[in-house]
C-alpha cells in the first residue's frame, strides 16, 4: 500500500505546527522521521492516521484521501503502535492480538476459533508464538512492543506507523523492535517509524524525513546526508556520518564531533 501526504498544514490555535509537508511512503520502504522535540513528529502521525484533520492538504491510500473514508476502513489499512506502556491488565498476549481483529468484527460477533487462529498466524510472523499465554504485564518491553506489532499484523493493515516505539527500551529490545519493522518491510508491509536517534535511521530505515522548524529540512535516501549538514543543523552540533563496514555489510553511523 501506497501512502501520501500532500502538502500538509496544521496548527494548535494560532501556533503553526507543521507546513506544506509532502512525501510518500512505498509498500516495502521503512521510513524513519527524525526531529527534535516539539516538532510535529507525533502530530504528523496522527493527521497521517487521521485523528487529527489537516489545515490544508490531505494524506492518501493507494490514492484515495483518508478524510472520505469510514473508521473501519482506515483500520483495516492503516495502524498505529504506540510508545511503549506498561498495562494494569492481565491480558494475555493472545486475547491483546484478537483486539486488533475488531474492525472485522460485527457489533455483536464475539471472537471465536478463526479469529484465535489469525491471532496465533500474528504472532507465528513474529515469532513469538510462545508468548501467547503469557501475560501482556509480565513480558519485557521489547516484546510487549512486539504483541503490538502483532496485533495490527492480525488487524490486515499494510500499512504501520510506529511512534517512537523504542522509546524507554534497553538496547537489546530497541534492535528487537527495529529488526523485526525490517523484516516486515521486506514483507511488503509500508513502515513509518518516528525514532530520537539518528543512528536507529541511518542504519535501518530505506528514507529519512527530518522536520525542522514546521518544514521538512530532508526527505530523501540516508545516503543523502553523509555531508552531515541536514543532522547537525537539525540537532544543533556538529555531527559526522561516517560510513562502516560491519558483519559483511555497510552500515552508515553519526558521530558527534
Amino acid at each position: 500500500m501506497r501512502l501520501e501526504a500532500k502538502d500538509l498544514s496544521f496548527s494548535y490555535g494560532r501556533m503553526k505546527v507543521l507546513e506544506d509537508i509532502s512525501f510518500s511512503a512505498e509498500s516495502g520502504s521503512f521510513t524513519a522521521l527524525l526531529g527534535r522535540n516539539g516538532s510535529g513528529k507525533t502530530t504528523l502521525i496522527r493527521l497521517l492516521l487521521g485523528f487529527l484533520s489537516p489545515e490544508s492538504g490531505s494524506v492518501e491510500i493507494d490514492g484515495r484521501d483518508i478524510a472520505r473514508m469510514s473508521t473501519k476502513e482506515r483500520a483495516m489499512a492503516i495502524a498505529y503502535i504506540p510508545q511503549q506502556t506498561e498495562s494494569v491488565y492481565s491480558y494475555t498476549v493472545l486475547d491483546a492480538v484478537m483486539m486488533g481483529l475488531s474492525p472485522s468484527l460485527s457489533v455483536f460477533k464475539r471472537p471465536g476459533r478463526k479469529e484465535k487462529d489469525k491471532a496465533m498466524e500474528a504472532l507465528s510472523t513474529l515469532g513469538i508464538e510462545s508468548l501467547a499465554g503469557r501475560y501482556v504485564n509480565r513480558i519485557s518491553g521489547g516484546e510487549r512492543q512486539l504483541v503490538l506489532i502483532a496485533r495490527s499484523i492480525a488487524q490486515d493493515a499494510r500499512i504501520l506507523l510506529l511512534d517512537e516505539p523504542t522509546s524507554s527500551l534497553d538496547y537489546s529490545n530497541q534492535m528487537l523492535v527495529l529488526e523485526t519493522a525490517g523484516k516486515l518491510r521486506g514483507n511488503g508491509y509500508t513502515i513509518i517509524l518516528s525514532t530520537h536517534n539518528p543512528e536507529h535511521a541511518l542504519s535501518h530505515a530505506s528514507s529519512i524525513i527530518a522536520l525542522s522548524g514546521t518544514r521538512l529540512a530532508y526527505c530523501g535516501a540516508p545516503e543523502g546526508l553523509l555531508d552531515g549538514k541536514v543532522l547537525s543543523d537539525l540537532y544543533g552540533r556538529p555531527l559526522e556520518i561516517r560510513s562502516i563496514e560491519a558483519g559483511g555489510k555497510g552500515r552508515l553511523v553519526c558521530i558527534p564531533v
